[in-house]
């Protein structure tokens, strides 16, 4: 490129100057970017890795027998026994079914069933 005169020298080179400086700017605003993500990330794992392990933490299964009372469905005996490893009500109202050998969820007043739950271990 040829230059006619000292200004467009100078004009380029400010310009040239003005670019460089535009692009470190960019540069770094990425690298903030991409170091503040990687912090969330970062914490957000820790985070989870330690509820993951408290959850864990010497929680066994067990069973107890509950008397069925006038009243009762095997949706509010779940709902007094149910833990937070279970997916959902369903899921364990399935597992009641299967441990007593139910075909439905109809109970009758004064019989027994084997309720699992999941405790801090003894």
């Amino acid at each position: 490129m040829t230059y006619r005169n000292f200004y467009e020298i100078r004009k380029m080179t400010s310009f040239s100057a003005n670019l460089i400086t535009f692009i470190e700017k960019k540069r770094a605003m990425i690298l903030i970017g991409l170091l503040i993500t990687c912090s969330i990330i970062l914490s957000l794992s820790i985070i989870s890795t330690k509820v993951t392990a408290e959850r864990a933490v010497d929680r066994e299964k067990y069973v107890t027998s509950v008397k069925i009372e006038k009243g009762d469905s095997l949706w509010s005996i779940a709902s007094k026994y149910i833990t937070e490893e279970y997916a959902d009500m369903n899921s364990y109202i399935d597992e009641i079914k299967y441990s007593n050998g139910l075909t439905s969820e109809v109970i009758h007043e004064g019989r027994y069933i084997i309720v699992p739950y999941y405790a801090v271990k003894r």
